[in-house]
């Protein structure tokens, strides 16, 4: 069933998926996504050939409770290569898992890499990666994240099934409601989707399960397919 999709709005950060920091207490017992192994490229000779001699690549990473890298995606880059080898070598990289209370957590984090053929590869520290400063519009083959208000249509979605409500608040006439940021990349799939707010915990898994499942037409500007972020409110309600 073809549908037009909700209001969706643009958003500038992320935090761990379906954890909200509500007091002082909980942000001292809070422990950091680690990288216990970290493994970065040297700088692609070829693309030196094109005139390029630094760059970026910015990348989204999902990482469970376990440690395991669920999701990379390549949110923005100054160029396809930089934002290639940052993805291949971010699933070289070994973690250690965020810790809530004690507790092993699934986060979301952004990894910035910089490219310099003098210089080398780094990549910022993940427990805070610092805004890209370079003009991505002065490279031909860069890429950046949009905001719905800059598409060429309204999203339009394929698939977009609607969240289950919570088995255990049936019948007993609970309401609530969960936030959930995600990305649409070139093809229209759903990516990364992060639980930024939620009245209950239930609700937010249950949007955050829903949303990964969604596909939509390849969101365009200037005819040319690109991804957006977007922030979309779920309202719960048995009746």
């Amino acid at each position: 069933m073809k549908l037009v999709f909700f209001k969706a709005y643009l958003i500038v950060a992320l935090i761990s998926v379906g954890i909200v920091i509500r007091s002082e207490a909980d942000v001292e017992q809070f422990e950091s996504l680690k990288v216990m192994e970290m493994n970065l490229p040297g700088f692609p000779e070829k693309v030196t050939f094109e005139g390029i001699y630094e760059g970026v690549a910015r990348l989204i990473i999902k990482v469970d409770q376990t440690g395991r890298l669920v999701d990379a995606y390549q949110e923005s880059y100054t160029h396809p290569e930089f934002g290639r080898l940052a993805e291949k070598y971010v699933r070289l990289w070994r973690f250690q898992p965020a810790k809530l209370n004690g507790e092993p957590i699934t986060v979301i984090k952004e990894v910035d890499f910089h490219f310099d053929d003098k210089r080398g590869v780094y990549s910022t520290d993940i427990h805070g990666a610092t805004a890209l400063k370079l003009n991505f519009f002065r490279f031909a083959s860069s890429k950046k994240t949009y905001s719905p208000a800059e598409l060429d249509q309204p999203l339009e979605s394929v698939e977009m099934e609607q969240p289950l409500f919570p088995f255990e608040f049936k019948n007993r006439g609970v309401k609530g409601t969960a936030t959930v940021v995600f990305f649409i990349d070139e093809m229209g799939m759903s990516r990364i989707p992060n639980v930024t707010d939620y009245s209950h915990v239930a609700f937010g898994q249950a949007a955050s399960m829903a949303v990964e499942n969604w596909k939509f037409k390849p969101p365009t500007v200037g005819g040319k397919p690109v991804s957006v972020k977007v922030r979309q409110v779920f309202t719960f309600s048995d009746s």
